[in-house]
């Protein structure tokens, strides 16, 4: 997804300032703060992928990428995220995933 339209390139920014949150907020360990940080970046990746699930100027390597990093975020951070023993774990993973987002720009 190099050549991103203006609205694409906000909502990944907004992506990655959520994983940043969610990265800062594990560090302080306030479970409801962790929640709801994770809630919303959910959210945020969802609709996301929505949008560019129907983007048929988006290729399908790209989308295909895209998908992985979607699921991970929709599907298995809102569970991983409930055991604070899998805190360590997820904040590397989040450390990566922003360095990796950062590139897309």
């Amino acid at each position: 997804m190099p050549n991103l339209n203006s609205e694409q390139a906000a909502a990944l920014q907004q992506i990655i300032t959520l994983v940043q949150a969610l990265d800062e907020t594990l560090e302080c360990g306030d479970s409801q703060q962790i929640l709801k940080t994770q809630q919303t970046l959910t959210a945020n990746v969802e609709a996301l992928w929505t949008r560019l699930d129907h983007d048929t100027s988006i290729s399908g390597h790209d989308k295909a990428i895209a998908r992985l990093l979607a699921g991970a975020a929709i599907k298995e951070l809102p569970v991983a995220i409930l055991d604070p023993a899998n805190y360590p774990k997820l904040q590397r993973e989040l450390r990566v995933l922003k360095s990796s987002l950062v590139l897309l720009k």
